[in-house]
């Protein structure tokens, strides 16, 4: 755990210490015994839950990565069924089987087992607690109002202690995380209160759990399908910006090299939330694709531009914000997009907005897209080479750039660059 921030792993000792005083304590007052039915049950759920587990869906969000799977509504639906310990030692015993066949850290199975294990135990004490003794969860109005509190309860304990580890390791906070991640909690919130069919096909036997089979397995080919889309949403972006760049063999690859040298700056920048550092990366990569509302009269041309040319190469940036503010994956970069022609002296366009008045993502590819330029060929001059492009760089630190995100820079470019930019072409090292 060397390599995990400090106030990471002063969080997973006091999860590992709460669940298992938590867990202690309960055993010690309520004892564990277990009678043929619920044995039954819990060996059965333990299967579908790892099975579930096995086929997790990791979302590769905005945010960070994190993942769904149809075990969520089984570990609750546990909680429903079996006592608080009883489902808690399922939940546990199903995840760290999962996780160690995946081979994961240590650190990531403890994290993993105690974080589901304790919101499973407070999910069903919260059920239990309400219910009233009720045989299933919409036997009454009180047992149904438990399985709601009780899906908020265990969503928020999962979540919560989640971004609470988490946090340091990205860079970002515990309130930011779970902020950046709230759009997405209906997913965790409705998918656990399905979990409230497993008491009542468990009625009936022990096997009567496995009708939820087909249904559970529709809600994962559901999920899929989500993740799927998703990617090929940022697929067909990237595929329409380099499509639009093929028109012009000066500019070919740009915005693949542009989104690297975001990374390269970025990496230099620690502070940057990690959720901001994602969708900065991801607006680079498609920063020019209002360029497809532009005419080739402009956009093509090699002498100087006249007035009205200039004119019509600057809408750019706005009719690419428009594009991308219309797909929900983008919502966040569109402002990135609009304002990345800014200028930090307030003379940019299209707004012309001025110092911390211009997003922190459209400052930092500012520089990766105007040092890409005047290192790439084009028809009135040939590349400037890197020394002499990163000299130009600093000396508009202050008028045409953000000091900060220039001083970033000239450290990432004090550092080896990689061999191929992401389009696969061999990038010059600093001073060619």
């Amino acid at each position: 755990m060397k390599s995990i921030p400090l106030k990471t792993r002063i969080y997973v000792w006091i999860l590992v210490s709460l669940t298992v005083g938590v867990l202690l304590s309960s055993y010690l007052r309520n004892g564990l015994s277990w009678d043929t039915r619920e044995a039954q049950t819990g060996i059965i759920l333990f299967i579908m839950i790892a099975v579930a587990e096995w086929f997790r869906i990791d979302f590769p969000n905005r945010n960070f990565h994190f993942s769904v799977s149809v075990g969520a509504i089984l570990s609750l639906g546990t909680a429903f069924t079996l006592d608080p310990l009883q489902a808690a030692i399922v939940v546990i015993a199903a995840n760290s089987i999962v996780d160690v066949c995946n081979r994961l850290r240590p650190v990531q199975l403890i994290v993993n087992s105690a974080n589901l294990g304790l919101a499973t135990f407070c999910a069903g004490a919260v059920y239990w607690a309400i219910a009233n003794g009720a045989d299933s969860p919409i036997d009454s109005m009180p047992a149904l109002v438990a399985t709601i509190i009780a899906s908020t309860v265990y969503t928020v304990a999962n979540l919560g202690m989640l971004s609470v580890i988490v946090a340091p390791v990205v860079g970002e906070t515990p309130v930011g995380m779970w902020r950046a991640n709230f759009s997405g909690t209906f997913v965790f919130v409705s998918l656990p209160m399905l979990g409230s069919l497993v008491p009542i096909t468990a009625a009936e036997s022990g096997f009567g759990v496995l009708i939820l089979a087909v249904p559970l397995a529709g809600s994962h080919l559901a999920l899929r399908t989500l993740k799927k889309v998703e990617q090929e949403t940022l697929a067909t972006m990237a595929s329409l910006t380099d499509a639009l760049e093929v028109r012009d063999a000066y500019t070919h690859h740009h915005s693949a090299r542009v989104m690297e040298y975001t990374e390269l700056i970025l990496d230099e920048m620690p502070n940057v939330p990690s959720r901001l550092k994602l969708i900065t990366i991801e607006a680079a990569r498609i920063h020019d694709v209002g360029k497809v509302g532009i005419q080739d009269t402009a956009l093509l041309k090699n002498g100087p531009l006249s007035h009205e040319e200039r004119m019509e190469i600057q809408r750019h940036p706005v009719i690419g914000a428009d594009i991308v503010s219309n797909l929900g994956i983008y919502r966040h970069s569109a402002n990135i997009v609009r304002h990345h022609h800014e200028r930090w002296d307030g003379k940019g366009y299209p707004d012309g907005l001025a110092g911390d008045e211009i997003p922190l993502g459209a400052r930092v590819i500012a520089v990766a897209d105007s040092f890409d330029a005047m290192t790439s060929n084009r028809p009135y001059r040939r590349a400037l080479a890197f020394s002499i492009a990163l000299e130009e760089i600093v000396k508009n630190s202050g008028s045409q750039f953000d000091p900060q995100v220039v001083d970033a820079f000239r450290v990432a470019m004090t550092k080896p660059l990689p061999e191929a930019d992401a389009a696969g072409e061999r990038v010059r090292a600093p001073g060619d």
